[in-house]
């Protein structure tokens, strides 16, 4: 499993003065049930052989190590190690030298190899921001769960029970009449109670588990009465209302909110898109294509940044003031310095977004065509 405390490690890494290679395995299987990710491994080594004559490349320090003895340290570790349950990989591994590091999630990821001064995370934020945590809640009069919900998988469940309330009076047994009357009044007093206590789990949960939504599963009677207990904060971050048994299968509960959760992470989208579109139109607060966004970046100014998925940008870093441009450049604007370096303008823009705590929506190429492939809301 991945988090954005993942993303937030990986870019505080310290160099260790050696190339980094950074692989991304889509681990799905097709429809024969097999997975295809040896494919993509053989060409990629087929091709280091071909450019190097498999040459070793050089760490940095007097040591040498071949790519092609790295991508069988990969293939050894997918086969003891994979988990088959899951569908995505990523390994990090300095070429020649000690550190690697494996991360393996239930949902794929395009297939890609760099080799670059430093792990490269785009593919994981893109991952990241594809999938959001949800707790969904199950609830009955008398019985809730709430299910934890990250990745499309279920990361944990809790489960409460009411405890009943004792009668009053034995003459709550009695059909009909005024005994009935008290005996309703009874389980209504003792839903009220049960929803309390149910409605406290449900916000010890928020607390603990930090949800981006709420699901609210139950009869329609059930669920409005219930969203009267909760916490203003807490019923806002319902998203959606539905029926389901209280002690239904959770995978078949998650297969039935798939298209709901999808849906509503495009209507957030297209609501964001439209209004950077309308922002932009009117030049306040937003930009709109690579450079103008890049250097908002760069200036600290970036409330949201929009990026085109799976894109890549060819760039340069001035290696002695730091900044990053989409243009080919020969000399620093700033400093003057010659002493530039390539990079990957995307990569980059998701760095510099993750570190100014900033946050990140990744939209399909084609639908923001418009915007030249990035754009931003701004914080001033």
């Amino acid at each position: 499993m991945i988090s954005r405390q993942d993303l937030e490690r990986l870019i505080q890494r310290q160099d260790g003065g050696k190339p980094v290679l950074s692989l991304f395995l889509d681990m799905s299987v097709d429809a024969n049930n097999k997975r295809n990710h040896h494919v993509f491994l053989g060409q990629k080594r087929a091709q280091f052989e071909e450019l190097e004559g498999n040459r070793p490349i050089s760490t940095g320090n007097g040591s040498e190590s071949g790519m092609g003895t790295l991508l069988e340290r990969v293939v050894e570790w997918i086969d003891n190690n994979f988990d088959e349950s899951n569908r995505g990989l990523v390994i990090y591994s300095e070429v020649g030298g000690d550190w690697w590091e494996a991360l393996q999630f239930p949902v794929p990821v395009q297939n890609r190899l760099v080799v670059a001064d430093r792990p490269v995370i785009g593919p994981l934020a893109q991952v990241l921001n594809a999938y959001e945590h949800y707790g969904v809640i199950l609830m009955d009069r008398e019985h809730v769960r709430i299910l934890s919900v990250y990745l499309g998988t279920l990361l944990d469940e809790l489960e409460f029970r009411g405890d009943p309330i004792a009668p009053t009076s034995n003459h709550h047994v009695q059909a009909g009449g005024y005994s009935h009357k008290r005996f309703q009044r009874h389980k209504l007093e003792e839903m009220r109670h049960f929803f309390k206590d149910f409605a406290e789990e449900v916000e010890r949960f928020v607390a603990r588990y930090q949800p981006q939504h709420l699901v609210l599963m139950g009869t329609d009677q059930n669920v409005a009465k219930f969203k009267e207990f909760l916490p203003q904060p807490v019923a806002d971050l319902i998203i959606h209302t539905g029926p389901a048994p209280v002690d239904g299968p959770a995978r078949e509960i998650l297969a039935r909110l798939e298209p709901h959760l999808a849906g509503e992470l495009e209507r957030e989208s297209q609501a964001l898109l439209e209004q950077v579109r309308d922002r932009a139109a009117h030049d306040y607060l937003a930009t709109a294509g690579l450079q103008g966004t890049l250097t908002a970046l760069q200036e600290g100014k970036v409330d949201t940044l929009v990026l085109a998925r799976d894109r890549e940008q060819q760039g340069a870093r001035c290696t002695q003031c730091g900044f990053v441009f989409v243009r080919d450049v020969t000399r620093c604007p700033y400093d003057g310095s010659e002493q530039l370096e390539g990079v990957d303008v995307m990569e980059e823009m998701v760095r510099l977004a993750q570190q100014q705590g900033a946050d990140i929506q990744f939209a399909d190429a084609n639908a923001i065509a418009d915007l030249r492939g990035a754009a931003a809301l701004l914080r001033f």
